[in-house]
């Protein structure tokens, strides 16, 4: 389904686009180059495995992932994104089920701002010592190359601890086809709980365009995983995969 041009729903796509790319490792590219002027966007990708602030959410095993997205005309945008990983033994599972929500509104020729909240659940197959879950609040300001946001959750991934994490991220179009992108962020606690440090993170990715797919390479590190029990161990890991919009 299309719609006419409008400003307002390119930038509100363009800011879901980036929500969604952080948590599906490069979706960002993809969205914003087919489908400024769409109100509804389906994207499918396949990674070798689902990085989340540097740790693995898939147990360092390959993922499948769907994503449906919504922008309307006023700014509002609403996204849902479905994971299965290809387990070590059991085959096909179901991963992970992410709602997002908010709303974007530009705030000068240069800035667009935008606020939401995103909840996402994981099943045991996530290696993260049984299911988890987590819900964040976040606002953001969005620039032509670079865009920084702030993300409070009262309950992170279960620990039943406060955090807040603040990310930078930035991406640069090298050609009509291939972008590159990067984003570092830090995870810290608040509140009166304090027994665990500030967790560093980054990312540097480039995307290839080929036609209808888009083929994705990403490199992140990340400093030790206080806040996460179970999980990969690896701190710096590869990330590959493939995206189409359908």
């Amino acid at each position: 389904m299309t719609a006419a041009a409008d400003p307002t729903a390119s930038l509100a796509r363009k800011v879901a686009a980036r929500r969604i790319a952080a948590a599906l490792a490069g979706g960002l590219f993809l969205l914003i180059g087919t489908g400024a002027k769409a109100q509804v966007g389906v994207l499918a990708s396949i990674y070798t495995d689902d990085r989340y602030r540097g740790v693995s959410l898939s147990d360092g095993r390959p993922v499948g992932i769907l994503d449906l997205s919504y922008d309307a005309r006023n700014g509002a945008y609403a996204a849902l994104s479905g994971r299965i990983v290809a387990t070590r033994s059991e085959g096909l599972k179901p991963l992970a089920l992410s709602v997002n929500g908010g709303y974007a509104r530009r705030l000068n020729s240069r800035l667009t701002g935008d606020v939401g909240i995103v909840h996402s659940r994981y099943s045991n197959y996530s290696g993260l010592s049984g299911r988890r879950s987590y819900t964040e609040v976040y606002a953001g300001l969005t620039g032509k190359l670079l865009g920084a946001r702030l993300s409070i959750s009262p309950d992170y991934l279960g620990t039943a601890h406060w955090t807040a994490y603040a990310e930078v991220d930035g991406h640069l179009d090298l050609s009509r086809r291939t972008l590159i992108e990067a984003r570092v962020g830090v995870l810290t606690p608040i509140g009166a709980y304090s027994g665990n440090r500030p967790q560093l993170d980054g990312r540097v990715g480039i995307a290839e365009r080929l036609g209808r797919i888009t083929l994705h390479g990403a490199l992140t590190t990340r400093s030790k995983a206080y806040f996460y029990r179970g999980g990969s161990r690896r701190g710096t890991a590869l990330i590959l995969g493939l995206s189409t919009a359908l």
